[in-house]
């Protein structure tokens, strides 16, 4: 019921013959003044508390169940040590020490440069350089060989690597490895060979399916100059390599679809017999699963950040169209398969403003979820010592209303893990969440 009488109704208010009801009138209009603005105040706390839960919910999505990691690394002395934690482990710290593990040294060589893949609690090693011979007369050559191994939960010596019965159809040098929806391992690259330049590697079955490469991927792009004709060591002129002999030299791979694989290779390409490395644009070939077709995706991938000749790129895939690339941890590119075009860039304040090399980033969040805001977890080699520890740090990513994209690192530390070689990451999903990080303070 209005607080106002029928006959005050409208506009016209000469009929009002007092002061005390004209009195009366304004301090029911105040009334209704205070109640609109307490009404309205309301409604917008419970506005601003359905954004803020919006933004939890959306921010545990990105860990839920959380990411488990198993780093391996080689050391000086020729032997191999891995150690496993989940991301709600990692903590904010200066410097920490790994409790470590490590193989026994019955698998003699260590192969390096291989490609590492973990299915379940079993990590897998495919390819790689091995040194054959004694003395003078050492030679290295790839391998075509699998191995695969438990490391018991314990932390204790693992019994032995085991060499699997399925072999690759051609010797990789190194090989990229990357996991499939279905719990196949697609293996590609390391290789000059177009037969069976890529393999699918069923792990249940323990059997490969050999997929060769179209002539028409890997074309080089233009005529050679004299100088890239010429070999500096034997001190003569190379012939020009048919183009149709080119392979391209696989640097990074993620599974974009339930049937699309995408592979990403930038300047180096293999010429089949001379090891040729030949410019070329930063491309992504695309290989779709259930057609068996390969097709050249897109050829504008944003250059490493410093110089040509990285031979490694982390293209990250967060769902939807989007990948980041992250090399360095101060500035990571952002990059719309949809539209085939870079569409941002992340500036990242690292620890003391320090530029670092990412060995390995991870995304934390949903792939299956469009999201505004992505959670990562990079793994970096530290400043001034590239063969001794490893920084870790957790960034979260942020879209803005203008189209930027705004960082904040959340934690970050060392894992103290000593001298090494050569150093693998891979992460999967942990849906126990129960392990946490064994790590002593220093």
């Amino acid at each position: 019921m209005s607080l106002f009488t029928p006959r005050h109704i409208g506009d016209d208010l000469s009929d009002i013959q007092d002061d005390e009801e004209l009195i009366f009138l304004t301090r029911q209009l105040e009334y209704l003044q205070f109640r609109y603005q307490v009404r309205m105040k309301h409604l917008m706390e419970m506005k601003n508390q359905e954004k803020t839960e919006m933004k939890i919910q959306e921010k545990t999505q990105h860990m839920e169940g959380g990411l488990r990691f198993t780093v391996l690394w080689s050391t000086t002395e020729d032997t191999l040590h891995y150690h496993r934690f989940d991301e709600l482990g990692l903590k904010d710290c200066s410097d920490r020490d790994l409790v470590i593990s490590g193989f026994e040294r019955n698998l003699e060589p260590i192969p390096g440069c291989v490609g590492f893949f973990c299915v379940g609690d079993t990590l897998f090693m495919a390819g790689g350089m091995i040194s054959i011979g004694e003395e003078e007369k050492v030679k290295c050559e790839p391998t075509n060989c699998l191995w695969s191994a438990v490391p018991p939960n314990d932390g204790s010596l693992c019994e032995s690597w085991t060499l699997c019965p399925a072999t690759m159809k051609v010797k990789r040098f190194p090989s990229i490895v990357v996991p499939l929806h279905d719990g196949r391992i697609f293996i590609c690259g390391g290789t000059a060979e177009r037969e069976g330049w890529a393999e699918l590697y069923d792990p249940e079955k323990g059997e490969l399916d050999a997929k060769n490469l179209s002539v028409s991927m890997g074309e080089y792009p233009r005529p050679l100059n004299a100088l890239e004709l010429y070999d500096p060591d034997k001190r003569e002129y190379l012939p020009a390599p048919n183009p149709m002999s080119m392979c391209p030299r696989a640097i990074s791979c993620f599974q974009w679809t339930n049937e699309v694989v995408m592979v990403y290779y930038h300047h180096l390409l293999y010429g089949r017999g001379k090891g040729r490395t030949l410019d070329c644009k930063p491309s992504l070939l695309s290989y779709n699963i259930a057609q068996d077709k390969w097709a050249i995706f897109a050829e504008n991938i944003p250059p490493p950040l410093y110089g040509r000749d990285m031979g490694y790129r982390n293209l990250v895939y967060v769902g939807g169209d989007i990948i980041f690339i992250i090399d360095y941890s101060c500035v990571w590119f952002v990059y719309d398969l949809s539209s085939k075009e870079e569409v941002g860039e992340v500036c990242v304040a690292g620890p003391r403003g320090q530029n670092k090399q990412v060995v390995e980033a991870f995304y934390t969040g949903n792939k299956d979820i469009r999201s505004s805001s992505w959670g990562f977890c990079v793994f970096m080699r530290m400043a001034g010592n590239n063969y001794c520890d490893l920084a870790y740090a957790k960034v979260e990513v942020v879209q803005g209303m203008d189209g930027s994209y705004i960082s904040t690192v959340l934690m970050k530390g060392v894992l103290k893990i000593g001298p090494f070689i050569d150093i693998y990451i891979f992460g999967e999903e942990d849906k126990k969440g129960k392990e946490k990080i064994e790590m002593l303070e220093t």
